[in-house]
């Protein structure tokens, strides 16, 4: 296939191609009329049977809706192009990260099982068996968040005619179950591909491996496995149970549902971890104590309770007539997966990534020169001797030898410099609150003033260079430059639980928006930003390239935001742990989104402000009046 960089089909841009099949590519692509980056596979038109492929895919993801199966944005032709356009996922595929890793701990490998185990008896419940799971067709975000997809061999009940011919082979031949060899398929096929999954991240690598893919199918057919527990020592009995169990060459003594499978992982996984807590000496051998205890140290690190909520997947625009018509089926009764999936950030060999890794999650420290540490140490001594000194002269029975400093001149002076100030922090306070709140009805608990300025004119802690960052009438953040992004932060000290408010008017450009937990060594950091179309979006970034920055809510439209240009727009953001609650224009935006990333970079940092956009010219953005209280 002619490679198609640089071209549009519809209303996408081709970017760069990044993956590549026998009749089918997929490229990064951008949606010009949304705004945003996604994933497009593209067939050439000349291949009937590959064309009802991608038909039979579009059916199949259409009638589907579930947090871990990729969604389907849209689907369409351009003689003589057919195209799926879906989310663009950037942690790459399982298979990626299995050639990365030798072989996964227990708790990651059931992460990812529970994950894909619930997305396919999803699609069991609809009629829909997948027919080719695999690693590679399963793609995975940064935090460990999966999602199964390529439904293109899917065979689904609404579906009339067949898909193949009586006992043709088809699927991955590694990843088949034995039925498959001869024609045969159903929902416990899957599951048996999902088992050498499994075999696969505990192990390293696939049960059966051949020359041919009919000799490899013959060995599903005849061949027991070798015991996983052979292979990794780590793997105990239980677990290796529960493998086998899912890899029977009988479907009838397989698992019947892909989450019973991944609920049995799971239990045999815990009482492990239970046996070895209660008897940390039994007959185990020494280098599988020891990588257990490891895995136990890795899971105390980086668990975490994900719900994935709804915003993790944007909402579908409105697909070609064939799919929003399909009936919904009926509902089932088989098991479902828990609510709460746990998720393992991806982690590279270390031998690779240790470096990065540490530079990305630990700030560095500055040494203080001994002198400078000395004149600021004195400073602050000075500017608390009123407080010391009324303090003493309250002590006065217990600290005798400063009774000649305890006059009367000196208390009462210190008295009320300390009244003075209590009450214009106070009113400051009052005063901040009432206009960060104005008009929101429900109260929003804002503390403390951390921080304030008009914005007007540098106070000392903004990034001032006059080009990208500057002040006139307000704090300027411009990029020059087509498909880019800027951000200008103010070099203060490290917020956590906070409540900003700021305002901001768009001069020119896309989009515009206030980031917050700036960790500038990793270029960590959360933004909400707002377009002149009245949509905003919430993303969790790190680095410079916003291909690879992780959107947690897409462009989502709302009547609180003022569109268009020169228009002010009051941002107020609710920043409390992993919850976060959205206010524009004092009306409530979002009620409440909870991020459980592990990451301690996104935990807290500076405060920033956020422009970006594709169109000529640049975009530029001033910001005014930032308010930030103690939540």
């Amino acid at each position: 296939m002619k490679a198609l960089e640089g071209s549009t089909l519809g209303r996408y841009e081709l970017k760069r191609r990044i993956a590549r099949g026998g009749m089918s590519e997929v490229y990064l692509g951008y949606d010009r009329r949304v705004r945003r980056y996604v994933a497009i596979k593209v067939l050439y038109g000349s291949d009937e049977p590959f064309i009802r492929r991608f038909e039979r895919e579009a059916l199949a993801v259409g009638a589907l809706s579930h947090n871990h199966i990729l969604p389907l944005y849209d689907f369409g032709e351009q003689q003589p192009w057919y195209y799926l356009v879906m989310p663009f996922v950037d942690g790459g595929t399982l298979r990626d990260y299995l050639l990365e890793s030798e072989c996964l701990t227990l708790d990651e490998a059931g992460s990812f099982l529970e994950q894909i185990a619930s997305a396919l008896q999803h699609a069991h419940d609809n009629g829909v068996v997948h027919r080719d799971v695999k690693p590679s067709n399963i793609l995975l975000r940064p935090d460990g968040y999966a999602y199964l997809a390529d439904f293109g061999l899917a065979k689904a009940k609404l579906e009339t005619e067949s898909l193949t011919h009586a006992g043709a082979m088809i699927g991955t031949p590694e990843y088949m179950a034995p039925e498959q060899s001869n024609g045969i398929n159903d929902y416990r096929s899957d599951i048996y591909s999902l088992g050498i999954i499994l075999y696969q991240m505990l192990t390293g690598r696939v049960p059966f491996v051949a020359e041919s893919p009919v000799a490899i199918s013959l060995k599903h057919i005849q061949v027991k496995p070798i015991p996983p527990s052979q292979l990794n020592s780590a793997i105990p009995q239980g677990v290796e149970r529960v493998i086998l169990k899912a890899l029977a060459k009988d479907p009838a003594v397989r698992y019947q549902h892909a989450t019973e499978f991944a609920a049995a992982y799971i239990a045999a996984v815990q009482n492990e971890h239970m046996h070895i807590a209660q008897h940390p000496t039994s007959q185990m051998k020494l280098e599988s104590v020891q990588q257990l205890e490891n895995m136990s140290a890795h899971s105390a690190t980086t668990l975490t309770v994900m719900p994935a909520p709804e915003h993790n997947i944007p909402s579908h625009p409105a697909l070609p007539a064939p799919l929003v018509a399909l009936a919904p089926l009926a509902q089932s009764t088989k098991p479902t997966s828990p609510v709460n999936a746990l998720h393992f950030p991806l982690v590279k060999p270390l031998q690779q990534t240790t470096a990065t890794l540490i530079a990305m999650s630990t700030p560095k420290k500055r040494k203080v020169h001994p002198v400078l540490f000395g004149i600021v140490c004195l400073l602050l001594f000075a500017s608390f001797v009123p407080l010391i000194v009324n303090w003493e002269v309250n002590q006065a029975s217990h600290v005798s030898s400063i009774k000649h400093i305890q006059t009367l001149a000196i208390q009462q002076w210190a008295t009320a410099t300390v009244d003075t100030q209590a009450n214009a922090q106070a009113t400051l306070a009052a005063q901040a609150r009432a206009q960060a709140t104005a008009g929101i009805s429900t109260s929003v608990g804002a503390g403390n003033v951390l921080y304030s300025s008009s914005m007007l004119s540098n106070d000392g802690n903004w990034i001032n260079d006059g080009s990208q960052c500057f002040f006139s009438q307000g704090y300027h953040v411009y990029t020059s430059r087509v498909h880019s992004a800027a951000w200008c932060y103010a070099a203060q000290h490290p917020y956590s639980d906070v409540i900003i408010s700021a305002q901001a008017r768009l001069l020119r450009g896309d989009s515009y928006g206030i980031l917050f937990h700036l960790n500038p060594s990793s270029r960590s950091f959360y933004v909400l930003q707002i377009n002149t179309l009245g949509e905003y979006r919430f993303v969790r970034a790190r680095g410079n390239n916003p291909l690879t920055w992780l959107t947690l809510i897409d462009w989502t439209h709302s009547d609180a935001i003022v569109e268009g240009y020169n228009h002010t727009n009051a941002f107020l953001i609710i920043a409390n742990g992993p919850q976060f609650r959205f206010y524009m224009n004092k009306k409530l935006m979002l009620t409440t989104y909870t991020d459980a990333t592990t990451d301690a970079a996104y935990s807290s940092g500076f405060l920033g402000f956020f422009v970006g956009g594709d169109r000529k010219g640049g975009t530029e953005a001033v910001f005014s009046q930032i308010w930030i209280f103690q939540k």
